[in-house]
C-alpha cells in the first residue's frame, strides 16, 4: 500500500483485529488513530463491548467507541469453514493481526499463528491473553478485575489491612499478568527486605478548597513547606513523640495551612513557592470538561450510530508533521462486510451471496448484501 506520512505514521499499514472488549481492540484503535487501516472482525453477536454497558447505552456503547473508533467491521461466524477461509484471505494482505482468544481457541478455529504464517510469512501476530499461553493458568478467563487481584493491585490499593479497593481503570495486556507487574512502579520496592514504607504523595483535605494532592514523600513535603513558611508552619509535633504521631500532627498542620488560604489557587501557589508539585483532586468528568482539556482539544465528537454524537478522547501523542487523531466513529457490527470483500478481496455478488447463505457472513440489523 502507498504511504503518506503526513496522513499518519502508520499510513499504508493494514491491521486485522480479531480481538474483543478492551485488551486488543484498544491497541487496534491506537493503530487506526496513527493512520493504519484497521479491519475489525466481529462474531455473529458482535463484540462483547457492545453489551457491557447500561441498558440505555447497549449496541454502540461508550466502551465500544473507546476501543474501536476509526475501524471498519466485518461480521463472520468463525465456526463456519468458509468464514475461516475469508479471514485468512484478509490475513494474507495484512501487515499485522491482533487476537485475544484464550490459548488454543484460534488454532481450533483454523486461524492460529501457523495458518496465518502459511498465508503471510511477513505478518506480525499480537496475541493478548491473561496469564501466558504456556502457563498453568492459560485456560483461565482474565479480565481487568481478576488481574488486579492476582497481581496484588487490590491489596496495594487497600493498604494492607484495609478492605481491598477495585480500581475502575483496566490494567492490561500481553499477557496481562506479566505486563501489570512489569509496569507496576512498586514492584521493586516490595521485594526489598524491609520495603520502603514511607508515606508517599500525601493528599490533604484543604477544607473549602477541596482535596489537594502533593508529590513526594510526606517528610519531604513537610520540610519544604516549613522551611519556606517557618512562621506559618511551626512544628506541631511534641518532642519525643513516635514517628507516626509526628507525621499525623504535621499532616494536619499542612492541611490547616492550605485550608486557611483565601482560595484553591492560593493554596496551590504556596505549594509551588515551596517547589512542590501539586494539583487539586477532581473527578474524571471535571477533568474532561475542564479548562485544560478544552485547551488541549481532548474531546472529539463522533457519530454515535443513534442519530447523535458522542465525545471520544483523542490520542495523547502529537506529531509535528503527521496526524494522530480519531478517524471516524465505531462501526456497527459487520457494517463494511460487503465493501471490504469487494474492495480488498475482489469478491463478486455471487461469492458474497454464497457466504451469506452458508451463515459465514452477517450484516448489521436492517442491512442487506448491498449495504
Amino acid at each position: 500500500m502507498p504511504t503518506d506520512f503526513a496522513n499518519g505514521p502508520l499510513d499504508g499499514v493494514r491491521v486485522l483485529d480479531l480481538s474483543r472488549v478492551i485488551a486488543g481492540p484498544y491497541v487496534g484503535r491506537l493503530f487506526a488513530d496513527l493512520g493504519a487501516e484497521v479491519i475489525k472482525v466481529e462474531p455473529p453477536e458482535g463484540d462483547d463491548a457492545r453489551r457491557i454497558a447500561p441498558r440505555h447505552d447497549r449496541g454502540q456503547s461508550w466502551l465500544l467507541h473507546f476501543s474501536n473508533v476509526g475501524k471498519r467491521s466485518i461480521a463472520l461466524d468463525l465456526g463456519k469453514p468458509r468464514a475461516a477461509e475469508v479471514l485468512l484471505a484478509f490475513a494474507a494482505i495484512s501487515d499485522a493481526v491482533i487476537e485475544n482468544f484464550r490459548p488454543g481457541v484460534a488454532e481450533r478455529l483454523g486461524i492460529g499463528w501457523e495458518a496465518i504464517r502459511a498465508r503471510n510469512p511477513r505478518a506480525v501476530l499480537l496475541s493478548v491473553n491473561g496469564f501466558g499461553a504456556g502457563s498453568a493458568w492459560s485456560d483461565r478467563r482474565a479480565y481487568a478485575p481478576i488481574v488486579h487481584a492476582i497481581t496484588g493491585l487490590l491489596r496495594d490499593r487497600g493498604q494492607g489491612s484495609q478492605t481491598p479497593a477495585q480500581p475502575r481503570i483496566a490494567y492490561s495486556d500481553v499477557p496481562m499478568f506479566d505486563a501489570t507487574l512489569a509496569s507496576h512502579s512498586e514492584a521493586g520496592n516490595v521485594l526489598i527486605d524491609p520495603p520502603d514504607d514511607r508515606v508517599m504523595n500525601p493528599i490533604f483535605d484543604a477544607g473549602a478548597h477541596g482535596w489537594i494532592a502533593v508529590g513526594g514523600a510526606a517528610q519531604h513535603v513537610w520540610v519544604s513547606l516549613s522551611t519556606e513558611f517557618p512562621r506559618e508552619l511551626p512544628d506541631p509535633a511534641p518532642k519525643g513523640a513516635a514517628l507516626e504521631q509526628k507525621a499525623a500532627a504535621r499532616h494536619q498542620a499542612v492541611a490547616g495551612f492550605l485550608a486557611g488560604q483565601p482560595s484553591q489557587d492560593a493554596a496551590l501557589d504556596v505549594l509551588a513557592r515551596a517547589k512542590l508539585a501539586a494539583a487539586p483532586v477532581i473527578t474524571p468528568k471535571e477533568a474532561l470538561l475542564g479548562p485544560l482539556a478544552r485547551e488541549r482539544g481532548l474531546l472529539v465528537p463522533v457519530d454515535d450510530g443513534k442519530g447523535g454524537t458522542r465525545p471520544v478522547v483523542r490520542p495523547p501523542a502529537r506529531f509535528s508533521a503527521s496526524r494522530n487523531e480519531v478517524r471516524g466513529p465505531a462501526p456497527r457490527p459487520g457494517e463494511h462486510g460487503v465493501e471490504l470483500l469487494r474492495e480488498l478481496l475482489g469478491f463478486d455478488a455471487e461469492r458474497i451471496r454464497a457466504l451469506v447463505e452458508s451463515g459465514a457472513l452477517l450484516f448489521p440489523e436492517g442491512a442487506g448484501e448491498d449495504a
